[in-house]
């Protein structure tokens, strides 16, 4: 009999030597590697989800989006989302951005504590596939979460990292044009932070 094991408790895996495998939650397990039929609900590469909503002012975070990674990341405050932070697994999801006054915008978006930088805290880091010409701190920013890529990941170099992170916005983009996940660009909730104030 296989054993697979999903830690309660983030950075646990290393406590579940007997499991067979480890994973990160429930979205991540793959049945065929047992020998069992493969679930059919993945679509490109993608895990459709129930929607969920997420918003708030845009904050600065580290600063390693732009300056370390090239890309810009618009981080929003945990502060409040506590109840959704352990709601939902570490990973790379996907959905809609509406950003106030300017519009509405396909996003990737880590949820997690990026093990790379081994940061101490869970954050909420989504990348608007658009090219702005300025920052926009402060501005409300309201997600519509639609689907799942992958879990999160350690790498072995930065170059990895980067690589993987246009690997899962390539994944993104061509999703969010299918119909299940396209009919979500006009959701209420982002166009509420279209009608207030920058």
């Amino acid at each position: 009999m296989a054993v697979v094991a999903v830690p309660s408790l983030a950075k646990q895996s290393h406590l579940y030597t007997s499991a067979d495998e480890v994973i990160n939650s429930l979205l991540d397990l793959q049945l065929e590697k047992w020998g069992l039929p493969a679930f059919q609900d993945r679509i490109e590469g993608t895990l459709p989800l129930e929607p969920w909503c997420i918003g708030g002012p845009v904050i600065k975070g580290f600063g390693r989006g732009s300056k370390v990674l090239g890309i810009p990341t618009a981080n929003l405050s945990p502060e409040g989302y506590s109840a959704i932070l352990s709601e939902h697994p570490a990973g790379v999801y996907f959905g809609w951005a509406g950003l106030s006054g300017r519009g509405v915008y396909k996003m990737v978006m880590s949820i997690g504590w990026n093990p790379f930088f081994n940061n101490a805290e869970k954050t909420i880091e989504p990348w608007l596939l658009h090219d702005f010409n300025e920052d926009f701190y402060g501005e409300e920013l309201h997600l519509v979460v639609v689907g799942y890529i992958r879990p999160e990941a350690t790498f072995s170099s930065l170059e990895a990292l980067i690589a993987k992170i246009h690997e899962d916005r390539k994944i993104a983009e061509r999703a969010l044009e299918l119909p299940q996940y396209l009919k979500y660009k006009d959701d209420p909730y982002l166009k509420s932070s279209l009608h207030q104030e920058n």
